[in-house]
């Protein structure tokens, strides 16, 4: 069974029975989100970062962990591909200081946080604070101070949820791995949503999508959208319908491992 047959089936089996979601309608502003594309576990490319940037990624996402006194960068832990400062802070940091942005493009560093380790957490924020005018400031009460970088935090939740209460203003703001049509306003703290694919949907991303499934989709983009936060999906179909389907709905984030074929349905007209 191929890894795509394997998480396809395995979500099924623990999708019984999403929870069907009120119809949420398109702002009356007209105005379309960007969609952006996003490197599911970057890291595990052949060249971190730069094999995304080179396909013209604007979202890459890296699983960080408590390594001695850094940050390593890997799925499952020891040994690390990398530090979070080689792979990700310090070539982004140059790019953004030559040029005053990434590939010319709004871009977002997903940290996944593995661990709730407090070291780990004061040393995120310890390293992304050495890199002042590169990252999104959020503040409290106030407009972020929008930068060539944002950095959000997924990943665990103690975690995450512990690093936004730090005082501002803050290199990252964080998502949320559950959604409510109820939810609160985003805020500079809570921005985004990463969901489980199958926690929503039961479409196995081929063929045409079912209209059913189609409306659950906008209805779970809208519902973010209209609290002001974006919207990332994981454990998704690696299919060409679902990644369309997807960017057509307005999903913020669309992703997964297959870079090139990702690409090239962004490049479709």
């Amino acid at each position: 069974m191929t890894r795509t047959s394997l998480v396809l089936t395995l979500g099924l089996a623990l999708a019984a029975c999403p929870p069907v979601l009120p119809d949420v309608p398109v702002p009356d502003s007209g105005l379309r989100s960007p969609v952006f594309k996003h490197a599911h576990n970057d890291y595990e490319h052949a060249r971190p970062l730069f094999d995304a940037l080179d396909q013209r990624f604007e979202s890459v996402e890296a699983d960080v962990w408590l390594n001695g006194d850094d940050i390593g960068v890997s799925h499952t832990g020891a040994p690390f591909k990398g530090s979070l400062k080689s792979l990700y802070l310090e070539p982004l940091a140059q790019q953004a200081r030559q040029r005053g942005s990434i590939n010319g493009a709004p871009f977002f560093l997903w940290l996944d946080l593995k661990q709730g380790d407090g070291k780990l957490l004061d040393l995120i924020a310890a390293q992304l604070g050495e890199y002042p005018g590169v990252f999104t400031r959020f503040q409290d009460d106030q407009p972020a101070l929008s930068a060539a970088v944002t950095v959000i935090l997924t990943g665990n939740d103690a975690g995450k949820k512990a690093l936004v209460q730090r005082a501002s203003p803050r290199p990252y703001a964080r998502d949320s791995n559950s959604y409510s049509p109820m939810d609160p306003p985003a805020d500079s703290r809570w921005g985004a949503y990463a969901l489980n694919y199958y926690a929503f949907m039961q479409w196995d991303g081929v063929g045409a999508i079912p209209p059913v499934q189609k409306k659950q989709l906008e209805n779970l983009v809208n519902g973010a959208h209209a609290l002001g936060r974006q919207v990332r999906l994981y454990g998704c179909p690696e299919t060409k319908e679902w990644w369309r389907a997807a960017k057509a709905a307005g999903v913020d984030f669309v992703g997964g491992d297959d870079l090139a074929a990702i690409a090239a349905v962004f490049s479709e007209r």
